[in-house]
């Protein structure tokens, strides 16, 4: 059996995921192929498919439609830009150890290794693979950026905060250890991190631990090798070059190169031991459940596929998952501490199978007396206390951005949120606002730098009247405020003008510590929520806040989410006339129900 890094990351999370992995490969034959003995195969054919009966079912809903299929259309949109994040990579490793470069966004044509073992073929494709008549470099791309390794400290001998991580004379991204060589304990706690194969960084370093562990199998070498991430530099600004295509141009320092060459051999003995882990599980293929945990990696980039058939069992509304705060565990009478896992593996699994007394937090008590009781929370002294802070006329505000790996205008960085459509509702006075003749809107209809167009365009419609910016998630706005500030210094006074009048309608429903300690709070009524309702399930977004407080909704509109919008915009260059005025038009509306929502929202607030 041939087993890829991706195989190989996913057969070790958990007993199960092996055999339901040979399942749904084969399930259109409802046969699962333990062995390549044909003989066998056919023996215990029958056998399997009674054992997989229900299992298969798991996997196909009533109408024979795949439950596991997912369409992402966010990451076929980007794909075009991680794929020329490769192609930057490998031309900057070029350039900087000169030599060839074996690099290729085809893994077919990427240089490849490969380990027999057990009978098992455990390979490996690389990014990038360049030797010279000293040294054999390894290269891992990752389209992540470099934040995650220089943001990482600890505490040196002074007890001060010391980077993890430090630019080498060459411009490597190095250890301390490999650098200077003087570190301390507080420094491999936290390099600890780094070997995790579930953190964020940790994941990148296991993924090129396990190439050096193909590799160093399938070659005999006595020359040096080195390991290396490379990710996106997190610092690097554009500077606005285009090529005669008017695509941007870019330097090689938009590219970060990580030595993780003392890293990934201190993880060989850890990867030795889960191929021996992979290799029992393969041979045993047993689909039983298991217990859940943070290997599933639940609602993160790398959740498991069979995520819908292990998580069947707990229900979408009110579950355990639906308590604030919850991932800090709960507390029994004792001090005895719980963690939300071990409680749903005991099969507590909806939020009222949790102990009453065991609700820590109050916002969890509030919580369990709402679904209980079926009646929403309300405060009504802080909503009223909040809302008497507002100064007319109020300018409900909503920006929409694509999210762009590589920058795409002057100023930017990797993953900046590129600004391309806004929507304004002015309200007069409490309640005084018109969904059509009081909506302004701004949408950047191709695919050049129009951001000064929209910041021009927005200052026309938002006046310095000192009426107060009302926004959903205040940091978000509050950040692309000061980003086009600094792009455009002749707007400065007029954004941070906004950017003081900005007001987070969340505040009013979630509550704020800040905010409202200011407004003479004090207590238990800084730590909790101002309104829960049994719908909210947890969540305090835009799009479960909006039907309890009227019958809006976004179901059915041409656009429904956010990534809608933002893979809408992506394709504009490919749609003909009439698709693009039927998206330009899908665009418009959903950003304007938008900020149309906050002025609902608002109106029922003002009755408590």
């Amino acid at each position: 059996m041939r087993i890829s890094k991706t195989r190989f990351i996913n057969y070790i999370r958990c007993n199960r995921h092996p055999a339901l992995d040979e399942i749904y490969r084969d399930k259109d034959k409802a046969i699962v192929s333990f062995t390549d003995d044909p003989e066998l195969e056919d023996l215990i054919g029958e056998e399997n498919k009674q054992k997989i009966s229900v299992l298969l079912d798991d996997m196909i809903d009533e109408e024979g439609e795949d439950l596991l299929i997912k369409q992402d259309t966010q990451m076929e949109t980007m794909m075009p830009y991680y794929s020329q994040i490769e192609v930057i990579s490998g031309q900057a490793i070029q350039n900087r150890f000169k030599g060839d470069v074996t690099y290729s966004l085809n893994t077919f044509d990427q240089k490849r290794f490969e380990h027999e073992y057990q009978g098992f073929r455990f390979y490996c494709f690389l990014d990038g693979y360049q030797e010279d008549k000293d040294t054999i470099r390894i290269f891992e791309v990752k389209a992540t950026t470099s934040k995650k390794f220089i943001d990482l400290e600890y505490k040196n001998n002074h007890n001060e905060k010391t980077p993890l991580f430090e630019y080498s004379p060459e411009g490597i991204l190095m250890l301390q250890e490999d650098l200077h060589g003087d570190v301390n304990d507080h420094y491999y706690e936290k390099v600890a991190k780094l070997r995790n194969r579930l953190g964020k960084e940790g994941r990148y370093v296991y993924d090129i631990s396990y190439q050096r562990y193909v590799l160093e199998k399938a070659i005999q070498s006595k020359k040096d090798v080195k390991y290396y991430l490379v990710v996106l530099n997190s610092e690097y600004i554009h500077q606005g070059l285009v090529n005669d295509r008017n695509e941007p141009i870019y330097t090689d320092d938009i590219i970060t190169i990580i030595d993780v060459t003392t890293l990934t051999e201190s993880m060989i003995p850890v990867i030795e031991n889960d191929v021996q882990t992979v290799i029992q599980r393969l041979d045993v293929m047993n689909a039983n459940p298991v217990d859940l945990g943070p290997h599933c990696q639940r609602k993160d980039s790398r959740e498991c596929k069979f995520y819908p058939i292990c998580y069947g069992h707990i229900p979408e509304k009110n579950s355990i998952f639906s308590y604030i705060g919850g991932h800090h565990g709960f507390k029994d009478s004792d001090n005895n501490k719980y963690e939300r896992f071990d409680l749903i593996n005991e099969r507590k699994v909806k939020a009222t199978d949790i102990p009453y007394e065991w609700l820590n937090r109050k916002n969890n008590v509030i919580q369990r007396d709402v679904i209980e009781s079926n009646q929403p929370y309300v405060h009504p002294q802080k909503i009223r206390a909040g809302i008497e802070l507002l100064r007319y006329p109020i300018y409900h505000l909503d920006f929409e951005t694509f999210p762009c790996p590589l920058p795409r205008f002057k100023g930017e960085k990797p993953y900046s949120q590129s600004l391309f459509q806004y929507s304004i509702h002015i309200e007069h006075e409490p309640g005084i606002c018109d969904k059509d003749s009081d909506n302004y809107s701004y949408v950047a209809t191709e695919h050049i730098d129009l951001r000064k167009d929209l910041v021009e365009n927005m200052l026309k419609v938002i006046k310095q009247d000192g009426g107060s910016i009302m926004v959903y998630n205040k940091s978000f706005e509050q950040t692309r405020l000061k980003e086009m500030a600094e792009i455009y210094p002749e707007y400065k006074s007029r954004l941070f003008d906004m950017i003081d009048r900005l007001f987070d309608l969340m505040h009013l429903l979630k509550g704020n510590k800040k905010v409202y300690a200011s407004l003479g709070f004090e207590g238990e009524d800084l730590e909790t929520v101002n309104y829960y309702h049994n719908d909210l399930n947890g969540s305090y977004s835009i799009k479960k806040v909006l039907p309890v407080f009227s019958d809006l909704t976004y179901q059915g509109m041409g656009i429904a989410n956010g990534t809608d919008a933002l893979v809408t915009y992506a394709r504009f260059p490919m749609m003909d006339k009439k698709t693009f005025e039927t998206s330009y038009q899908d665009l418009l509306e959903y950003c304007k129900q938008d900020t149309w929502a906050m002025v609902k929202i608002l109106e029922e607030l003002r009755k408590f």
